[in-house]
């Protein structure tokens, strides 16, 4: 069980962040409906072939570190990383695109970084340890590889469960067929 939540905690070391990073996700687990965000970095397999594996590995973890930081300071907690791309969960849909518009306007624009696509959606989901599965977690990372490079498409369901908090924040409403869903899901662009 500690060696899980340490493996779980490792991007918020040192140690003395352990402590908010457990009571952060344990708020997260009470919660019936989470957010999910999905963030990769547009363009990385290209940067490989070009720039090396190393360099390109540099990049993932320069990203991988900043979006963990990124998702501490908006209440959320980054669940895992896999490769150039990151899953995190918020208890609030809110924070959940507060997560994706600091992805997109900040990170994505570093010159030491790509592009970020963010997929943003809210459901119920099963956690097992430190994970999550589900279809709402799928939808998540299906929306994150419909965005465009430098743009977080944020679901129906996210919007609808920010009962209005999101303001004008939203733009250009599309209707998306994702691999693997029966029907399109409604997302509109993070503006």
């Amino acid at each position: 069980m500690v060696e899980t939540i340490l493996w779980c905690l490792a991007c918020l070391l040192p140690a003395g962040l352990v402590i908010a990073a457990v009571q952060r996700r344990n708020a997260i687990k009470r919660v019936a409906e989470p957010t999910f965000v999905f963030a990769d970095l547009a363009g990385y397999t290209a940067l490989t072939e070009r720039a090396g594996d190393q360099a390109a590995a540099q990049v993932a973890r320069e990203f991988r570190r900043t979006m963990c930081l990124v998702s501490r300071e908006h209440g959320a907690h980054q669940i895992k990383s896999m490769g150039d791309g990151v899953m995190i969960v918020a208890k609030d849909p809110a924070a959940g695109v507060a997560v994706a518009a600091h992805a997109v306007g900040r990170l994505g624009t570093r010159p030491d970084l790509l592009p970020v696509r963010v997929g943003v959606h809210t459901g119920p989901a099963v956690r097992r340890g430190c994970d999550w599965y589900g279809n709402s977690v799928n939808v998540a990372a299906r929306l994150a590889r419909e965005a465009e490079p430098n743009e977080a498409l944020i679901s129906a369901a996210t919007r609808r469960a920010a009962n209005g908090k999101l303001g004008d924040r939203l733009a250009m409403r599309r209707d998306l067929p994702l691999r693997g869903l029966e029907h399109p899901v409604s997302a509109w662009r993070l503006a």
